[in-house]
Parts: C-alpha cells; sequence; structure tokens
C-alpha cells in the first residue's frame, strides 16, 4: 500500500471517528411562577402571571401555558424581561385546538439564546361567572388553579388581594373547608385592601398550583350572582290597590263613551247639514246591509265606527299607563282615523231656468250664519287646554307630558272634519264673502259700473263699462267650485258676453284669438270664460279692467269743445272792383 492511501484512510477513519457538534441543540426550563390576582367588587379578577425561565441554549421560540381558564380574557401583548436588563416583546392567544391552552410567540427568537427570561403574562376573568366563587354556608370560596407545570421548579408565589371585609381570607382545605395550617401563607390587612400571599415550596412536573381561600362576601358587595346571593324572601306581596284599579277603570270606560258620543254627534250634524244643503249632496252611503254610515276614513257604518273610536282611545291610554307607548299610540292613530269623515258625496243636478236680478249689496253680501263645527276661538281654547294639561303632567313624569299631546291627536278630527267647507257649496253664502270684497275694490274703478248679479241658486257680479261699444251684453265674475279630497276648493272666472257678429264679438276676436266661445243664454249671445292667471282677488280686478277696457266705445269718449284760441286766418285782398271778402267760416 503505498504512503498517499494510507494517509488517506486514516484521514477517513478519523472524520468517521471524531464526535460531530449539536447545531440544534436547545435547553430551557422553568425557575418560578408568581401569580397576582386583584379582585374588584364586582369579582372580576385583573391577574398579572410572571414566569421566569432560564435558557441554557436558545433561541427560545414559544411557551405553551396548559390549564387556563377558557373564560379569562387574555391580553395579547406579553412583556419579556432579561437578567442583563433588557426588554423584548410577545404575544399571547389561545391556541385553535385547545381552548385551554395559551401560546406564547417571542417576536425576536435570537434575543433569546440564554440567560433567565421573566414573561409577564395579563388576563381578566369574572370569578362568579366561571363558578371560580361559590358558596360555602354564610360565606364564599374562592378557588384558583394556575397553569400545568411542564417541567418541576420551586417557589410558586400567588398573591389574592381582595376590598377589606370585616373577616380576613383564609386558606382552607377543599375537602374538608377547615382551615390550611400548613399553607405558607401571610396576611397584610391595608387601608381598603386584605392582601394574603400564599407560596408553594415546590410544584412537581405536571402539577398546577391550586388554592382554596375562604372570603367574606362583604369584600364584594357589587356580586349580585343569585347562585351566591340568593334573592332574600321579601316580605309578601302587598295587596292590590283595587281602589285605583277601579277607578282606573271607570276613568277610561267614561273616556271611551264619551269620545264616542263626540264622534257620532259630529257624524249626525254633519249628515244633516248636508242633507239640508242645496245642490243634491248625499252625505249617507248605503251599505249592503241597508244601514247608514257617514263617509269616513274608516269604512264602518256608524253604529260600530263611533264606539271602535271610543274603545281605541280608552285602550291607547290604558296601554300609555301600563308602559306599552307604541301599541298605546297604535290605538291612539285608530282613534284619530274613526273619528274623521270625508267630504260627502254629490249626486249632480241639472239647473234649470232661472232668472237674474240685481240686488242690492246689502241684501246680496248678508251673512250666511254660523259655520258648521267649532269657530276658530274654540279652536283655540281647546288647544291652550291641552298645551296647559302636558305642561302640567310633564312635572311628573318627562314622558306624561308628550303622551297628553299624543292623545289630544284624537280630538282633532272633531274640529278639523265635518265642516262646511267639506260639503259642498250652495252657489250664494259660499261666495258671498270673496265676491264682496271684489265688489268693493271694482266700485273705485269710475270707469265701471259694479252690481250684484244673482238667481236662487248663484251670485255674480254684473260689471259694465260706462260706454260700452254696440254687443256688450256684460261681464259677469263668479266662482267655479271644484271638489277635492279634502274638501271643496274656488277658482275665479269672468265671463264675457257679448252679441254675436257685433263690433264688441269682433273686438274679442281680435284681443283674445283662440278663447274657445259658447252660447249664451240667447241665440245671439256668445260668451268666452276667461281664468285670471294667478287664483287671487287682485288678478280678478286686473282681468276685468282690462275686458271693460277694451269693450269701451273709443268714439263717444271724445266731445267737442269750441275753439278759445285767438284767429290767426288772414282776409283775402278785395279783388278789383268788387267787394271785400267774407271771412272763412270757423
Amino acid at each position: 500500500m503505498s504512503v498517499q492511501r494510507a494517509l488517506a484512510l486514516a484521514a477517513a477513519l478519523l472524520a468517521l471517528l471524531a464526535p460531530g457538534r449539536a447545531l440544534a441543540w436547545q435547553e430551557s426550563h422553568p425557575t418560578g411562577d408568581d401569580v397576582h390576582v386583584r379582585v374588584d367588587p364586582d369579582g372580576v379578577a385583573s391577574v398579572e402571571h410572571t414566569l421566569r425561565w432560564h435558557v441554557v441554549r436558545g433561541p427560545l421560540r414559544r411557551l405553551d401555558l396548559v390549564g387556563v381558564d377558557p373564560a379569562a380574557v387574555i391580553e395579547p401583548e406579553v412583556s419579556v424581561t432579561a437578567d442583563d436588563g433588557r426588554t423584548l416583546s410577545a404575544h399571547a392567544a389561545r391556541r385553535d385546538d385547545d381552548s385551554r391552552t395559551v401560546r406564547i410567540d417571542v417576536d425576536e427568537p435570537r434575543a433569546a439564546m440564554h440567560g433567565t427570561f421573566a414573561f409577564d403574562l395579563r388576563w381578566r376573568i369574572d370569578l362568579a361567572a366561571s363558578r371560580a366563587l361559590t358558596r360555602d354556608g354564610g360565606s364564599w370560596r374562592l378557588s384558583w388553579s394556575g397553569p400545568v407545570a411542564g417541567e418541576g421548579f420551586d417557589g410558586a408565589r400567588t398573591v389574592i388581594d381582595l376590598p377589606a371585609a370585616p373577616d380576613p381570607p383564609q386558606p382552607i382545605v377543599a375537602d374538608t373547608g377547615a382551615v390550611d395550617i400548613d399553607a405558607v401563607a401571610s396576611l397584610r390587612r391595608e387601608p381598603g385592601r386584605d392582601v394574603l400571599e400564599l407560596v408553594r415550596p415546590h410544584v412537581g412536573r405536571g402539577e398546577s398550583v391550586t388554592w382554596t381561600v375562604r372570603v367574606d362576601p362583604r369584600a364584594l358587595p357589587n356580586v349580585t350572582d343569585p347562585r351566591l346571593r340568593p334573592p332574600v324572601n321579601a316580605r309578601p306581596p302587598r295587596e292590590p290597590d283595587r281602589v285605583r284599579g277601579a277607578s282606573l277603570a271607570l276613568a277610561l270606560g267614561a273616556l271611551a263613551l264619551v269620545f264616542g258620543l263626540l264622534v257620532r254627534r259630529r257624524a249626525r250634524a254633519f249628515a244633516a247639514d248636508c242633507e239640508r244643503a242645496e245642490g243634491g249632496v248625499r252625505a249617507v252611503v248605503r251599505s249592503s246591509g241597508g244601514a247608514g254610515a257617514t263617509r269616513a276614513l274608516l269604512p264602518l257604518p256608524e253604529g260600530l265606527r263611533a264606539p271602535l273610536a271610543g274603545v281605541a282611545l280608552a285602550a291607547g291610554v290604558g296601554l300609555q299607563i301600563a308602559g306599552e307607548s307604541t301599541w298605546g299610540a297604535a290605538c291612539i292613530a285608530l282613534a284619530t282615523l274613526g273619528a274623521a269623515v270625508r267630504a260627502p258625496a254629490v249626486r249632480p243636478l241639472a239647473r234649470g231656468p232661472g232668472r237674474w236680478l240685481a240686488l242690492r249689496p246689502e241684501d246680496a253680501f248678508a251673512s250666511a250664519g254660523a259655520p258648521l263645527g267649532p269657530s276658530a276661538p274654540v279652536a283655540l281654547g281647546l288647544a291652550s287646554l291641552v298645551a296647559a294639561a302636558a305642561v302640567l303632567v310633564h312635572r311628573f313624569d318627562a314622558q306624561a307630558g308628550w303622551l297628553v299631546v299624543i292623545d289630544a291627536t284624537a280630538f282633532v278630527p272633531l274640529v278639523v272634519t265635518g265642516r262646511a267647507s267639506q260639503r259642498p257649496p250652495d252657489g250664494v253664502h259660499a261666495a258671498a264673502p270673496w265676491l264682496a270684497r271684489l265688489f268693493r275694490a271694482l266700485q273705485r274703478l269710475p270707469a265701471l259700473r259694479v252690481a250684484p248679479w244673482s238667481r236662487p241658486d248663484e251670485l255674480r257680479l254684473l260689471v259694465l263699462p260706462r260706454v260700452a261699444m254696440p254687443g256688450v251684453v256684460g261681464v259677469e265674475v263668479g266662482l267655479a267650485w271644484s271638489s277635492t279630497p279634502v274638501g271643496w276648493a274656488a277658482t275665479p272666472e269672468v265671463l264675457a258676453r257679448v252679441l254675436d257678429g257685433s263690433a264688441a264679438a269682433a273686438r274679442l276676436a281680435r284681443d283674445l284669438p283662440g278663447t274657445h266661445v259658447v252660447p249664451g243664454r240667447r241665440p245671439d249671445e256668445r260668451v268666452m270664460r276667461l281664468v285670471p292667471h294667478a287664483l287671487t282677488r287682485a288678478a280678478a280686478v286686473a282681468l276685468v279692467r282690462a275686458l271693460a277696457d277694451a269693450l269701451t266705445d273709443r268714439r263717444s269718449s271724445v266731445q267737442a269743445t269750441a275753439w278759445t284760441q285767438p284767429d290767426r286766418r288772414r282776409s283775402r285782398p278785395a279783388p278789383s272792383g268788387g267787394h271785400p271778402a267774407a271771412p272763412a267760416a270757423a
């Protein structure tokens, strides 16, 4: 064998026999466990858990704490302090596969290669909800269990910090409830706090630090869990106030009766007024059963609608007193709908011939009498009464004032519906107030002659120019009424009446091209219907004035007057042998 082969074989054997370096070797173990449990008066504990780990060789990447109560709320930020004063960061979270295990991940594992590190983990837990607090006769028992130790270590310290109470906390034996005389414990009674420090000299591998402490219930006055503080047997329930209940029932019954009668009276008064009105008003609609029912928002017979409105109002007030404001407001809305009446149905009637007469203003514009329904002062007085009642009850209950206003809305239909504005106008008294003010405005114009113009079922104003052109019959101003869902609306209209083929007809055809022309009262009469550009009295006056100006005869308005200035004409010279020329005629 050559020397080169011998050297190569020796080198190979040396490489095989030489021990290799274990680059993946890691070693760490716990050296201490300190727990500080601070309990608030409501039984919620703030836990600060400090774990000390010694790393022989790292890096230290993570720690697993087994046996943490699932009800504990873990703070994700974990503070790590090295023995040389360095501060590292870590994060804590529960493992997805085990809710009782909390894993702490070190953000920078290379920084924890060797040395001793203290991990400061915090969480909060409700001791009463998690059943860590239980009843033990006349006192309470607090059971505390720390995480399971992965390896054995010495000196596990637990501090239980409780609010001060007459009886101090004491460690007890869980099985017997007797004071644990073997426990290494010390008690500090500070102002407002009782601090019990417990030390377990050694914790073996797979063991958990557990303590049972007797607690005075007076230390946790804000804990209201019925398992810890069962309700004290109160005095037997008082006899219900039957007088108050009977009085309330009687008052609600009276309210239902009064409101139902008011609804019925308003409906009947409106129906009777419509039957007396002119124009064939039909305020009552016949149902299939033959009973009559006043037209209302609720399509029910009057014998059912009025009681329903009264019962709904009383039920709404009763529900509001009982605290059911929403259902009470719904009943009030039903009562409001039941009290409201609609405009009556109208049976159109053909107008027969009538004779138009000129009347004196004091006869034409006489008052038609008291209007149907409450007057404005009465409505204002009722509103003031409701406001005063709302302010008065608001002093006793903040919501009662608003409830009074809501309940008062049920009476609004009795004031604003079933009035004369909802029935068809009679044509004379309904138009009289508006035409009276228009009459006074037109009477101030010196170029016009104005007179009330009436027949038994209608009132108008007859207007004529003082110097009218041939063919002018007259200009009439009136109100045309139309039905709306809430009542009747008036529209001013102006009728220009002229004779067919006259100068007045030609003038209107020239000035108003495209205007629809209809036959008049006589065969040779033509009528143009005009509407003001705005539905106001001023617009009607302007239209009538323009028509009168167009129908004025301008030829008659120029009057001949004598010449009063000096005569500047010269006399002609006399012809030869003749007489002097006579002066020219003026």
